[in-house]
């Protein structure tokens, strides 16, 4: 994670961060997927030689979800890099989470420093500058100008191209939409599995306006440009805040009605999981995209009697349909729980 010096510790959130209740049918079908082929398509970005060695820097890297992501397969689908091509270094401001991380991966491959990125980069020229589990949420805008400086900088400066991936809370996410004309507010992080206390500190949210315009600033005196920038957003309706219903008690429970899908589909009618989207409150082209994805996420409810029981196999069928439509590729605008912003850079 990165945390600001007046936050909260993280104390305890690791057995939230270990539990494996914590990869549900959403995150390993859904979320892991499309982070996976964000951090694919960096990779590809570099055009590095394809047996050569892949070094990745892991900002505010909590508990080593990031190696876990590059070096795990999912269904049907290889690790993003083999772990004897990987030289991981996860970065951490939290003695916790570092403690955790260096109990939890055994491999040569990997190491974790404590450290904060706007001052503590480690040595060395590094392919990826990964961040998940939007850790950079944690800063405000202008902590987040000063920590991507830091890290373009660091490319300009050891004279190599590199990726940098940046996750944030989406701000326009169906979970908070009460909140949506707000940037910055108190965050409760009561979705927490395995025993830990629910967190709660102060969250900066993002649309592209916002994530582009503090990318520029970042950009500016850093010694770097960009060759290409693009982004995605991850969890449209199924974010783990439609499961708490914490900042919007409207909203219908999607992630926990997609993983019932698959667990206990006779739980579900596929009328309840009908999106309506706003029609107000944000900016026109977020309106639009998100009437663009209901219509899609209708459409794959149409196919089955909206009041009708499912079974083991229409369930799971139906499961797979919804959550293809949240894998699609979109323009990234911030109507997700997180958007993920990837960076290609070099020195200008």
């Amino acid at each position: 994670m990165i945390r600001p010096d007046r936050a909260p510790s993280y104390r305890g959130a690791s057995a939230h961060y270990l539990s494996p209740s914590r990869r549900d049918p959403v995150k390993v079908l859904s979320e892991e997927p499309i982070t996976r082929r964000v951090i694919t398509g960096a990779l590809a970005a570099l055009d590095l030689p394809p047996d050569g060695p892949v070094a990745v820097l892991d900002v505010g890297a909590g508990t080593a979800d990031g190696f876990a992501l590059l070096t795990r397969s999912g269904p049907g689908e290889a690790a993003p890099v083999p772990e004897d091509r990987l030289r991981y270094v996860g970065l951490d401001v939290d003695p916790e989470m570092v403690r955790t991380a260096q109990g939890t991966v055994d491999s040569p491959s990997a190491s974790f420093v404590l450290g904060d990125v706007r001052s503590d980069l480690p040595a060395g020229a590094f392919d990826l500058y990964l961040s998940c589990g939007v850790p950079y949420s944690h800063l405000t805008r202008d902590e987040l100008v000063e920590a991507l400086r830091s890290v373009l900088s660091a490319v300009a400066a050891r004279g190599r191209r590199a990726a940098v991936v940046v996750d944030v809370l989406g701000r326009w996410s169906v979970e908070w939409q009460p909140r949506w004309d707000r940037e910055r507010w108190d965050y409760a992080m009561s979705f927490f599995a395995g025993g830990g206390d629910t967190i709660s500190e102060p969250m900066t949210f993002y649309g592209r306006r916002e994530l582009d315009a503090t990318v520029d600033a970042a950009l500016a005196g850093s010694g770097a440009r960009l060759r290409s920038r693009t982004a995605v957003d991850r969890s449209v309706l199924v974010g783990r805040h439609t499961a708490t219903g914490t900042f919007h008690p409207a909203v219908p429970r999607f992630r926990t009605l997609v993983n019932d899908l698959v667990r206990a589909p006779g739980r579900v009618r596929p009328a309840g999981l009908r999106f309506d989207p706003a029609r107000t409150g944000a900016p026109g082209d977020v309106l639009a995209q998100l009437d663009r994805f209901a219509r899609r996420w209708n459409a794959a409810l149409a196919a089955h009697p909206a009041d009708a029981p499912l079974d083991e196999d229409s369930g799971p069928r139906l499961a797979r349909a919804l959550l293809a439509v949240e894998r699609e590729e979109g323009p990234g605008l911030g109507i997700g729980h997180s958007l993920t912003m990837t960076l290609v850079a070099e020195p200008a």
